[in-house]
């Protein structure tokens, strides 16, 4: 034993020690030592155990009589890391006659026991020595094998028969203070004789765990509790215990109150008290049947409530609602260690119960309806746990009908537009089951065996969970007959069942009832609940085949918000239904709802965004409104439900409210979008789409029925090649091409015939057009040429401007007259424009006349301009031409008339000198005579006054 760690080569027996105060023994000298002791044992634990069985007796009890005084057998299982049991009694005078001498005979282990007797059960045993060997030097004591320390006296039927004379409760609540003093709470104090504790520890030993039972250190009897390091020590009666209670549990077993013993907590209760009921022997026989469920880390007693329910659960034909829960909640984690079968067979027990709680409400349902059959409608269920799938069988019970938004289910098809459910007769109850008889799951459900449907209560004379085990402060209160299943505890239960594999038949049985109660409790209302994937291929089967029954229809019209939970749940479950289901209730349900509605639905919005099926199915529906009341609700709040789709189905959707939403800064961009949505749109077959991807009725929709140049400039940078342009694109572009821009816009028209002339579609334009691309593709060179001609050698350039216009479109004729015009009102040089004036077509000079004329006519005119044509009207090549005449009578004279006087003076100053005596005359006469002088400003002399 001097070597601890090394147990293999140590004998599994018991070492010996007797301690003593004597004259000869082990250390040489008379006094306190150890008389005799197995050889070999650690010095560290001859200290430990010395200081361990120290007694003093009692101060109420005389010295000399010894036979009164109590016996102390104590343990620990750690005294210098190994376990002792020690038996301690008084012996009177040592041998120098002082009085409280002590005799301790003590057994140690070579390790940690798991066999043998417990040390409780060795009160009084025959091996037990009373007093120290006689004789001079040391003596050595035999080893003591499991075979000559055991059994003890105290066996289970004696102990048994002992804590029978206390109530349950009482023995329950010492327990648990004992089980709580192991795990650090505070020490139980026992206040009796030292016989009594002795059979009080054993009984507690026999009550708990084995490995829990040989944890417990106790003392059978201690002067002063505050010296003994133990978890249950006894005072004897009449000790006064109030300096104790402050830091003990102090009980005395004969008040037969439990006033003082800690509140138990609710797990460890039902273990404690199932305990107490069984008594000790037929809790051996528990504790042998819940091993095989141990995880091995399981030690208070609240760790083995479903450990020991799990054992009840397996052997017992009733099982109670308590243990049913315990079970459950706890399987999650147990599946990791217990055996597949023991799993399996837990699963179905659990859902044998529930199938019975069912059973049970069914029952009572078909009895308060009338009968069996299921009330006045007659119908039958599929099974007797059907009666709780969606509410009442009978048509009667159905629940009433409520609107669309936030009600219970969604009226039909008959008060919205839209098409009639295929499958759907005209009597079906929206929401609910089509024929008042069948609920939502219509899975088939399993017969119950009429052994499951027992009373729960447990039957006398059995071990049965709700007869053994009572509720905290009562001796027996009836134990709650509900043993069915809530969501949260079948989801529990699939992720067990998922771990188990299929071999078993778990996952399929399992998954049929989640179905079945999950699909019953989203029609009536309820949040969807909580599920894994599905993972046997029949149930998912039936399961995606009744999601899309529901939502075709089938069993009548599903509300959003019911179809919210369902996909939800659905989705969960791994359940993808089919698309061609989310599409037809997108197209009959949703958007009857959204034609209807300006607000949409929060559910409508919610299926939508989670669903690009319904989607789908619902841009459909919509496509089959009218043109202008579709393009209303595209710009509204339902239209909004489509913006971010990326879906081409609901392209018509998405390019009715980008004409109707759009801010119009960005045209060309607003077209390319539209375009690009018309292809996707296109690509996916998208109902309601043009056939092209651009046409006027979009052209008009983007730049509003009047265009000009620049609009369709701007478009023909949009029409790449590739996109599908209608036939009437090319008139339309036509239109601006052979059609005047307005007064300054000529640019504008001038860039769009070129674009014209260099894009793809101008094969497509008609006759007209192409035409005008034709002659302006002539006319522009000479436009050019006489632009970079300038004035000096411009009159020679403009002949051949005007033969190549002749003969054209009038548009082409148009633009060129304005053009030379304009470039006309550019020349400077006095020669050469009255040698083009000369020249010119009449249309050129009258459109030239008309634009001095707006100049002269300003507010502020241009005086420049004014002398300008002043002096080309008097120039030699003008002169005794009638434009002469013309153009001094019916453009200068009339504008300079009426001029104010600082006007006149400014185009007297734009004209040479040698001009200035005839403009003098001019004037004079044009205005006549105003006042003194020159305009009443005196005489003129050189431009300035004298």
């Amino acid at each position: 034993m001097n070597d601890q760690t090394d147990q293999k080569d140590v004998p599994m027996g018991f070492a010996q020690l007797y301690y003593t105060s004597c004259e000869h023994g082990l250390s040489g000298y008379a006094g306190y030592q150890f008389n005799a002791a197995t050889p070999g044992v650690d010095p560290r634990v001859l200290r430990e155990v010395e200081r361990f069985t120290v007694y003093e007796p009692p101060r109420s009890c005389p010295a000399e009589r010894v036979d009164d005084h109590p016996v102390n057998l104590c343990y620990s299982p750690d005294v210098g890391g190994v376990p002792v049991l020690s038996r301690v009694v008084s012996s009177g005078d040592d041998p120098s006659g002082r009085p409280g001498n002590y005799f301790a005979h003590s057994l140690v282990a070579a390790g940690p026991k798991e066999s043998g007797p417990l040390p409780a059960e060795l009160w009084e045993a025959d091996f037990w020595a009373e007093a120290p060997v006689e004789g001079p030097g040391p003596a050595e004591l035999s080893e003591l094998s499991e075979t000559e320390v055991g059994p003890g006296p105290l066996d289970r039927e004696r102990t048994d028969a002992w804590m029978r004379r206390w109530p349950p409760e009482v023995v329950a609540r010492l327990l648990l203070a004992a089980d709580d003093a192991v795990d650090g709470a505070r020490p139980l104090v026992l206040v009796a004789d030292s016989a009594s504790v002795a059979h009080w520890v054993a009984a507690l030993t026999h009550l708990l765990s084995p490995e829990r039972a040989r944890m417990l250190s106790f003392a059978t009897y201690c002067a002063n509790p505050d010296e003994a390091f133990v978890h249950v020590v006894g005072v004897p009666p009449g000790s006064d215990t109030a300096l104790w209670k402050g830091r003990f549990t102090v009980h005395d077993p004969e008040s037969g109150s439990v006033d003082g013993l800690p509140e138990p907590g609710t797990r460890a209760w039902a273990v404690a008290d199932r305990l107490a009921r069984l008594g000790t022997c037929r809790a051996a026989e528990l504790w042998r049947r819940a091993r095989p469920y141990a995880s091995g880390r399981e030690g208070p007693l609240a760790d083995w409530r479903p450990v020991l329910a799990a054992a009840a659960l397996l052997d017992e034909c009733a099982p109670c609602a308590r243990d049913l829960r315990a079970v459950r909640e706890w399987l999650p984690e147990a599946v990791g260690w217990l055996a597949q079968d023991d799993a399996a067979a837990l699963v179905h027990r659990i859902l044998d119960a529930d199938a019975a709680s069912f059973a049970g409400v069914a029952d009572a349902r078909d009895g308060a309806a009338g009968g069996p059959s299921g009330g006045p409608a007659g119908g039958t269920v599929s099974g007797p746990a059907d009666g709780a799938l969606v509410g009442a069988v009978d048509g009667s019970a159905t629940r009433p009908y409520r609107g669309a938004s936030g009600g219970m289910f969604a009226g039909s098809a008959r008060g919205v537009p839209g098409r009639r459910r295929e499958g759907v007769s005209a009597g079906a109850v929206p929401g609910g089951p089509s024929n008042g008889v069948r609920p939502w799951s219509g899975i088939p459900v399993e017969p119950v065996d009429p052994a499951d449907t027992a009373d729960t209560a447990g039957t006398p004379g059995t071990t049965g969970a709700a007869g053994a085990e009572g509720t905290a402060g009562t001796a027996g209160a009836a134990e709650p007959a509900d043993t069915s299943l809530d969501h949260e505890a079948l989801a529990g239960l699939q992720r067990v069942a998922h771990r188990l594999g299929g071999a078993t038949g778990v996952v399929e049985r399992l998954e049929r009832v989640m179905v079945r109660r999950s699909l019953d409790d989203i029609a009536a209302g309820r949040p969807a609940p909580p599920v894994a994937p599905m993972r046997s291929d029949s149930v998912r089967g039936a399961a995606r085949d009744r999601v899309a029954a529901l939502l075709d229809g089938r069993r009548g019209e599903v509300c959003p918000d019911r179809a919210v939970e369902l996909l939800r749940w659905a989705r969960a479950g791994g359940l993808a239904p089919p698309a061609a289901s989310l599409e037809r209730y997108g197209g009959d349900v949703i958007a009857p709802l959204l034609s209807d509605s300006r607000l949409p639905d929060p559910a409508i919005r919610t299926l939508m965004a989670a669903h690009p099926g319904m989607r789908r199915g619902a841009a459909a529906g919509l496509a089959e409104l009218p043109r202008d009341r579709l393009a209303a609700l595209a710009a509204g709040p339902a239209g909004a439900l489509f913006a971010d789709d990326r879906d081409g189905s609901s392209a018509l959707l998405r390019e009715l409210r980008l004409l109707g939403t759009d801010n119009r800064t960005d045209l060309p961009g607003l077209l390319s979008y539209v375009v690009s949505v018309r292809r996707e749109g296109r690509t996916a077959e998208a109902p309601g789409l043009a056939e092209h991807d651009v046409d006027e009725d979009l052209l008009a929709g983007v730049w509003g029925p009047d265009h000009d140049a620049r609009a369709v400039l701007l478009t023909l940078r949009v029409l790449r090649p590739g996109i599908l342009v209608a036939p009437d694109v090319g008139g339309w572009v036509a239109e601006a091409v052979t059609s005047p821009p307005e007064e300054g816009r000529e640019r504008a028209w001038r860039e769009l015939v070129d674009e014209v002339s260099r894009h793809w579609l101008r094969t497509r334009l008609p006759e007209s057009g192409r035409r005008v691309v034709v002659e302006w593709s002539r006319v522009r060179p000479a436009l050019v040429a006489l632009r970079a001609a300038g004035d000096d050698r411009g009159p020679d350039r403009l002949g051949a401007v005007y033969e190549s216009v002749r003969d054209t479109h009038p548009v082409v004729e148009e633009v060129t007259r304005r053009l030379v015009v304009r470039m006309l009102l550019g020349w400077r040089r006095c020669a050469s424009l009255a040698e083009a004036l000369r020249d010119c077509p009449a249309e050129v000079f009258e459109a030239y006349c008309d634009a001095v004329s707006l100049r002269l006519a300003e507010e502020r005119p241009d005086t420049a301009t004014a002398a300008l044509v002043y002096l080309t009207a008097r120039h030699e090549a003008l002169t005794g031409h009638g434009r002469s005449r013309y153009l001094d009578a019916s453009v200068l004279s009339i504008a300079v008339a009426g001029w104010r006087r600082r006007h006149v003076a400014r185009m007297r100053r734009q004209l040479p000198r040698e001009s200035g005596g005839g403009f003098d005359e001019w004037a004079q006469r044009l205005r006549g005579p105003r006042g003194h002088g020159f305009f009443g400003l005196g005489p003129w002399t050189c431009g300035r006054r004298s």
